[in-house]
């Protein structure tokens, strides 16, 4: 929700909504996949996604789906690398892989 706060001279305090979503639940998953287009991706793009995962650690596996001028192949990511499904995760990811990038 984005909203501003409207202050009235009697005295009264409002929020008016200026915009709504729906509020987007974490489903419950036993992995999480993300995918990565290695043939447009930055360099350093693999260090920074190490990054964002090992900021929410927790116990669910991940594995990454990368495509490349040979094809597609996937990654499971070690133990050291299991996170915490959580929203701001899943933000992050998108911040730095797209929209796209969780499967």
């Amino acid at each position: 929700m984005k909203g501003r706060v409207d202050h009235k001279q009697e005295g009264e305090t409002k929020l008016i909504a200026i915009e709504v979503a729906a509020f987007e639940a974490t489903p419950e998953r036993r992995e999480i996949v993300l995918k990565v287009d290695a043939r447009r991706a930055p360099a350093g793009l693999v260090r920074s996604l190490a990054g964002v995962v090992k900021e929410f650690p927790g116990e669910i596996p991940v594995v990454v789906a990368i495509a490349t001028s040979q094809g597609e192949t996937t990654l499971a990511l070690g133990p050291d690398y299991r996170v915490k499904p959580e929203p701001d995760f899943f933000a992050e990811v998108k911040s730095l892989l797209g929209e796209a990038a969780i499967a």
